[in-house]
């Protein structure tokens, strides 16, 4: 495939359609019918349609000249379009332009690379091969990923598999130039996900810059039995891994019945080390297991020939077992003595130590770098994996500084999502952007639009959107309103719906409000609803009103509370056992539960509701971690991974323990089969999978011990009881203590903040957040807190005949100023 492609590229330079000065391919620039016909011929082309010509954009333009030539080699057509003379529609009149290249297979686009993640000649071939080769290399995010395709690859075909810190880097340009040739032979695997490596490589993965694997699956029969696998310990380079290659294509061990001194293998050509064994008839089957063994642990340094003894010259000693000719292609062949395999390896390995060669002296050099923290992060890596995948963005109307005003009068509910193209955050989300903007394109009334602040970043700066990815909701004769949920498809379509209905919403008989509690006046919107709330008022309230209305208007989006204002509401006192002023709420299959109001304050409505709408005893997910999650209260977190009678009984005993606890803890439950990243939590816990079900006690904050329930011990109330006791009395070692990791930057080029600092000083300091100071200073008030707590449900066990039905308190108080500490770390998250 490389030859033919070498051809075409002789070709095009005999027939001038590229002009060349000094060894040096200039960067053509098409017109626009030349512009059509190389869309038309169906080759890949990479175009760049320049306006005007900058410093960044001249940087750009050499190195694309200087990369056109290693692209011409694989087929790929190199030129720039001048939109100043040329106005090519649709990409010259784009406001980006000036941003990105183009690549195209035929007139297909696969996808437009931003200038500055091009920013050299190794970024662009990478880049560009990785796009093209995209069916031919399969990414890896996780070892389970790997063995999945190790695993499919048995008796059918084998796999190479490469890390790389970073995308772009001189190793990424190998790889991809090598799985250009080799891509229908081999199956090739990339990663450069760090948890990856650790598991391929024990020692010093974090100072690796590279690495690659060949992983023996053709041979392999059984499911069962694993894929041999080869290091390949030289540099990443195109030439070392081609030549490789060619070993690994030569038997494993090579039969010649000729004299050693007459022996020509590819090893030879290659100029590696070529070992020697003799063997004898009697003792073939021996030798060729020995051959086989050191053959397995010299591949890729050197080549094993198995020769009969009798082809050895007469003046060689009988007692000779190995012969080595060394490397560099030298014709003396020295005849030794050796007894042992480990001896054979320890020659060779030592040979190569004795062998100065100026890649050595490269790659040590490349060691002392740190190429730690190159790729931004997994995000970045995500989101650049699936950069090609072109998202359908007509749904998503793009906002300019003119339009962004003018779009805010023309319809009910505008939503906008305000982003950066270079943010891998902002990239990633807006996929799920995109995904509910296809759910909810029906809506007459609702709008979804964008603004890139990159392009506008006066628009973005006036609306107050500062920290991005950011989405703010407009809505006629409201407030506008940001989006503070997860950065998921699901959260931010339930936020969008539940917006958009008139808050509160009022219900004019009893009827009314015992059919919105029951779910059943709006069951378009029953799935997103996992609480519904009613107040209950007496005309004559009206301070209690506006707060209702106030509170309601705070938790747009989150609920839609129903309000109720009528003089007959001794019906509805006494069917929810509460006097108005009053709230009632009901969760989906359970029971009211009403709640009387003795203050007429928005802040202790608001803060009743969202406490409604927590669980006691939850299943803790990704999704709502922030919702759950209090800087005070340690955490009792059930890990499970299935539904037997153990199981269901432990479950049944922490929710009545619940009941017991005084909300000391946030007792909650993990099911690893859900959220699987459960599993590597609880290893980091204990630093080691324990039997489940498992009961674990944290606090998550650095330095924290981690306990672990008993195994050996049945999870009840009492035992669990009894043992948190012991927890708070010193009486249980603790099984690990969480180690404080710090953010810190990878290098010191990459430490933004000192720099910031340096200009304007205290500008960037990293400062302690608020409520980690008041944590410190009531850590012992909270341990106090738990200990009495623990004591005191202790005693009420005993005298719990049955367990008590799940009740909300009779009466709402103002807020504590813990409370309050806890409710401002919500919003933060």
């Amino acid at each position: 495939m490389a030859q033919r492609h070498y051809h075409l590229y002789l070709i095009l330079l005999c027939t001038g359609q590229f002009s060349v000065v000094d060894g040096t391919k200039l960067l053509p620039s098409v017109n626009q019918q030349h512009f059509v016909n190389i869309l038309q011929s169906g080759k890949p082309s990479l175009i760049y349609f320049k306006r005007i010509t900058n410093p960044s954009v001249s940087l750009f333009l050499q190195q694309l000249e200087l990369s056109s030539e290693s692209l011409e080699e694989y087929g790929i057509t190199v030129a720039q379009v001048d939109c100043t003379i040329e106005n090519v529609p649709k990409y010259c009149e784009n406001n980006l332009v000036l941003k990105e290249a183009y690549l195209f297979r035929g007139n297909i686009l696969l996808r437009s690379f931003a200038v500055d993640t091009l920013f050299d000649v190794d970024a662009i071939v990478a880049n560009v091969l990785f796009v093209l080769l995209f069916n031919e290399i399969k990414y890896v995010s996780s070892s389970v990923e790997l063995h999945d395709i190790e695993n499919e690859m048995k008796g059918r075909g084998d796999v190479i598999i490469t890390f790389v810190r970073a995308i772009g880097v001189p190793e990424h340009r190998a790889i991809m130039e090598t799985a250009f040739v080799y891509g229908a032979k081999y199956q090739f695997v990339l990663t450069t996900e760090q948890s990856v490596l650790e598991d391929l490589e024990s020692e010093d993965s974090d100072k690796l810059s590279a690495r690659l694997w060949f992983c023996h699956c053709k041979m392999v029969l059984g499911r069962t039995q694993p894929c041999k696998r080869s290091l390949f310990e030289q540099p990443l380079t195109t030439v070392n891994i081609h030549s490789y290659l060619k070993v690994l294509e030569a038997p494993l061990v090579m039969e010649l019945s000729v004299g050693p001194e007459d022996v020509s293998t590819v090893h030879m050509q290659l100029k590696m080390p070529v070992v020697f064994l003799f063997t004898q008839r009697e003792t073939y089957e021996q030798d060729r297991q020995t051959a086989e063994s050191v053959a397995w642990q010299l591949l890729g340094k050197a080549g094993v020939v198995l020769v009969p003894r009798a082809q050895l010259q007469s003046r060689v000693a009988n007692d000779v077992t190995v012969g080595l000719r060394p490397a560099g292609g030298e014709s003396t062949i020295s005849y030794l003595v050796i007894t042992s395999v480990e001896e054979i390896i320890d020659l060779i390995k030592s040979e190569g130590k004795d062998v100065p060669t100026t890649q050595n002296d490269n790659e040590e050099e490349s060691e002392e770098l740190d190429f730690r923290g190159v790729q931004d992060d997994e995000v970045a890596e995500t989101i650049y994996q699936n950069t090609w995948r072109e998202l359908d963005v007509d749904l998503i109307l793009a906002l300019t500084d003119k339009s962004f005003p003018r779009s805010l009068l023309e319809t009910s509910h505008v939503v906008v999502l305000f982003y950066t193209a270079w943010d891998a955050v902002s990239m990633v989300f807006l996929k799920s952007y995109v995904e509910v903007s296809t759910r909810l394109a029906d809506l007459k009334d609702l709008l979804m639009a964008r603004v890139n602040c990159g392009d506008w970043p006066e628009v973005c700066s006036t609306e107050n959107a500062t920290q991005l990815p950011a989405v703010k909701l407009y809505s006629l004769g409201k407030y506008p309103l940001f989006y503070t949920g997860m950065l998921g498809a699901q959260s931010l379509l339930e936020f969008i719906l539940l917006s958009r209905i008139v808050n509160p919403v009022q219900l004019t008989t009893t009827e009314d409000v015992e059919a919105f509690l029951n779910g059943e006046s709006q069951d378009d919107l029953k799935p997103y609803q996992h609480l519904s709330v009613v107040g209950l008022f007496n005309p004559e309230m009206e301070k209690e009103i506006d707060a209702f209305t106030e509170a309601a208007n705070t938790l747009r989006g989150t609920v839609i509370p129903g309000s109720y204002v009528g003089n007959d509401n001794p019906y509805l006192s006494q069917q929810f056992g509460v006097a108005p002023p009053a709230l009632v709420f009901a969760r989906q299959e359970k029971s009211h539960l009403g709640v009387q109001l003795e203050e007429s304050n928005t802040d202790v409505i608001v803060s009743a509701i969202r406490s409604s709408m927590l669980e006691t005893f939850p299943e803790l997910t990704v999704e709502n971690l922030p919702f759950y999650f209090q800087p005070l209260k340690p955490l009792l977190i059930l890990f499970i991974d299935n539904d037997d009678g153990i199981t269901m009984k432990t479950k049944e005993e922490l929710a009545e323990f619940t009941k017991l606890s005084m909300q000391i803890y946030i007792t909650c439950w993990i099911d690893l089969r859900k959220t699987q990243v459960g599993k590597e939590i609880l290893q980091i816990y204990l630093n080691y999978l324990p039997q489940l079900p498992a009961l674990i006690l944290v606090k998550l904050s650095s330095g924290s011990p981690v306990f672990a329930f008993p195994e050996d011990q049945v999870i009840s109330r009492v035992n669990v009881l009894s043992w948190l006791k012991k927890v708070q009395l010193g009486l249980e070692q603790p099984n690990n203590v969480l180690q404080d990791k710090k953010w810190t930057p990878p290098q010191a080029a990459y430490d933004f903040l000192a720099m910031m600092d340096a200009v304007r000083p205290g500008f960037a300091k990293q400062r302690t957040p608020d409520s980690a100071k008041w944590d410190d200073a009531n850590e012992g008030e909270g341990e106090a807190e738990v200990t009495s707590g623990v004591d005191e449900a202790k005693d009420r066990i005993e005298s719990a005949a049955e367990p008590e039905r799940e009740t909300l308190p009779e009466t709402l108080n103002r807020p504590t100023v813990q409370d309050k500490m806890q409710q401002k770390v919500h919003s933060e998250l």
